[in-house]
């Protein structure tokens, strides 16, 4: 327990991201010592009980999602940042996850139509033949950096395919989203990182807009066809809100999915145990993933802004204020799940928070379970053990555990 938790238990979210699982157990302390509580070091609300959190979610709180360019301002006054990354603004502001109310609304039927259930589970066979190759990677190298070899590749490939696009865009992929949640998963980027997200936005719409054009002459079966093609009561998405929905794909497809392979591939290095009871039942690897993904917690936070005074609880939330619905202290809340520090593959995860509860619960949620329980069924079928040769680096985000590397050896399983 650091000395700071001790006599105010606070945190600076910043600083704690870089430092690997601390800032789950300090996350932790914040909740038992108030579960909505205003943080000095790090300028904003920690919301950190799961009630609370789910509340936070509801949309019934004048809390707003719509947080660019409000967000940003601590970086840079408005008329500076207008100016330094006029089509980011534009663009970012379009994605489903920075809208609120009836546009939020709109834009998910539209969306939801295109990126169907039924779409997912036609990606089952790429995503099967994709792993069984990474397989034979693991085998083949035996000991790797294990986020840039496997990691990315499996989620960024998937996209690709999932959006018709060539598979040679992977590295340009990895270079948009390092862009985009480099700046926008940070309380404070520095105007470096917001000139980078500027140029990978200007190259994402040029891409897209491409690409859009392509599918008006020649539709096919993937997503871009598919959001072309969504209607709702006569009503379709723009140019402007394609580019914006494609953008969420790219970044919350991508970055997410590689980082849960990457802290899954470390929570099973260090939990030997698990692996016999994954291995003998393969028909619950989706339950399996979504309580391996409770327990890592890549996804820690998601950010707020209060849209008017108002009381939570007891306490005063003032307009402006960035409220962060701690999602990774709600998921270890022990008022709702037994023992949470423990990984427990018996556990019902119907209170899990990982997706985001309510009104922005995740549209890619199936793509992410899928890929996640083939990857990590094939590898324990396959492999008998993995050891973490180096602990990985973490970047300096509250929003996402962003793993920078994993160093890792693989040792075969004996039956194979």
């Amino acid at each position: 327990m650091s000395a700071n938790i001790q006599t105010t238990h606070d945190i600076d979210f910043t600083r704690l991201a870089i430092q690997g699982d601390r800032i789950l157990e300090e996350i932790n302390q914040v909740r038992e010592h108030d579960p909505i509580y205003w943080s000095e070091n790090s300028q904003c609300w920690l919301v950190t009980g799961h009630n609370e959190v789910m509340e936070g979610f509801s949309g019934e709180l004048p809390l707003s999602s719509t947080h660019l360019p409000e967000s940003l301002y601590r970086v840079m006054p408005p008329e500076d940042l207008n100016k330094c990354i006029p089509m980011a603004l534009k663009y970012m502001t379009q994605v489903i996850t920075n809208q609120n109310g009836e546009k939020h609304a709109r834009l998910r039927k539209l969306i939801v139509k295109a990126f169907s259930a039924k779409l997912v589970k036609g990606l089952k066979p790429f995503v099967q033949e994709r792993v069984s190759q990474l397989m034979d990677t693991i085998d083949n190298e035996r000991e790797f950096e294990f986020n840039e070899t496997i990691a990315r590749q499996l989620p960024g490939s998937v996209i690709l395919h999932l959006l018709g696009m060539d598979q040679s865009h992977l590295s340009r992929l990895k270079c948009w989203a390092d862009g985009v949640t480099q700046a926008l998963t940070t309380l404070n980027p520095t105007p470096e990182w917001l000139g980078q997200l500027e140029v990978v936005v200007k190259d994402m719409v040029s891409t897209f807009s491409e690409e859009i054009e392509d599918r008006k002459q020649n539709p096919g079966t993937d997503l871009i066809s598919y959001l072309l093609a969504a209607r709702e009561d006569k009503d379709s998405l723009s140019n402007d809100e394609m580019i914006g929905a494609l953008i969420m794909v790219i970044v919350a497809g991508h970055d997410t999915t590689s980082n849960s392979m990457t802290l899954g591939a470390r929570v099973l290095a260090n939990h030997p145990e698990i692996w016999q009871t994954w291995r003998s039942h393969p028909e619950s690897s989706v339950d399996y993933a979504i309580e391996l993904m409770r327990y890592m917690a890549m996804s820690t936070s998601i950010p707020r802004i209060a849209s008017e005074d108002f009381q939570w609880r007891n306490k005063t939330i003032k307009n402006g204020q960035l409220v962060m619905l701690v999602i990774a202290g709600g998921n270890r809340d022990p008022k709702v799940f037994s023992q949470p520090n423990v990984i427990d593959l018996g556990r019902k995860n119907g209170e899990s928070l990982t997706f985001g509860p309510g009104l922005h619960h995740c549209i890619g949620h199936l793509l992410a379970k899928l890929q996640l329980s083939e990857f990590f069924t094939a590898l324990i079928q396959r492999f008998d053990r993995i050891e973490i040769v180096e602990e990985p680096e973490f970047n300096a985000s509250p929003i996402f555990r962003n793993v920078v590397g994993l160093q890792t050896r693989f040792y075969p399983s004996s039956g194979n």
